[in-house]
């Protein structure tokens, strides 16, 4: 059986990724480091939420709604952790992870001090290491995407002053941004990027444990598990 790891890999040419990817980003990077936070949260929560109703052994509406809608002993994001760890739903790297960014995220909803991702990046790294390589993985991929970016607002910038083919952008960006690597404002929006894609891959990783267990569940038995069943 392929690891998550590798399905995690083979899903990013995928559209889930694609859209994933646009949709953290366009709202992630749009709020407050606190709101940042908050809206990720949410976000893998629903994940957390979907698995979680694969695993019930009732399906109706009635009883999904009677669990994980508050004051449900689901409705919780410490709630829902627990109980996929409790059941071996998920292994014990991604059990920390998750609850690495459960503590992050209570912190940006009820703390009254300044809240910074910039102060908290080792704590962040710990919410990317579910998997051995996604952290850094993380990290390569924001810097990436996160510097193109960059460079194509810098060049539209100029084409809506009808500055189109008067300039190399590419050396102007290098003259603007000699090193990027210790540019403070580039690794201050790296953070919060790096935050983005560690989610996507996150949220990946759930869907691949889903599928997998759905998988499981489909497989008929052998013959002679089959015939103890009946």
């Amino acid at each position: 059986m392929a690891s998550h790891a590798q399905k995690i890999v083979e899903n990013l040419t995928e559209q889930e990724f694609a859209e994933l990817s646009v949709d953290f980003l366009i709202k992630i990077t749009n709020e407050s480091e606190r709101g940042a936070v908050l809206v990720g949260g949410s976000k893998i929560d629903e994940y957390l939420e979907n698995l979680v109703i694969k695993i019930l052994p009732v399906k109706s509406k009635s009883y999904q709604s009677r669990l994980l809608n508050y004051p449900g002993p689901l409705s919780s994001f410490s709630g829902k952790i627990e109980l996929l760890f409790a059941f071996r739903i998920i292994d014990e790297k991604l059990y920390n992870s998750l609850n690495s960014l459960r503590k992050i995220r209570n912190d940006a909803a009820h703390s009254s001090k300044d809240f910074s991702l910039q102060k908290i990046k080792n704590k962040l790294d710990l919410i990317y290491d579910f998997e051995d390589g996604f952290k850094n993985a993380a990290k390569e991929l924001a810097f990436k995407n996160l510097i193109q970016f960059k460079k194509d607002n810098l060049r539209k910038a100029f084409i809506e002053k009808g500055f189109a083919d008067q300039f190399d952008y590419e050396t102007m960006w290098h003259e603007k941004v000699p090193d990027p690597e210790s540019n403070e404002t580039i690794q201050e929006h790296l953070t919060v990027w790096k935050f983005s894609y560690g989610l996507v891959f996150l949220c990946l990783k759930i869907n691949a444990i889903a599928s997998d267990y759905e998988k499981q569940q489909e497989s008929p038995l052998p013959d002679g598990l089959a015939k103890m069943a009946n």
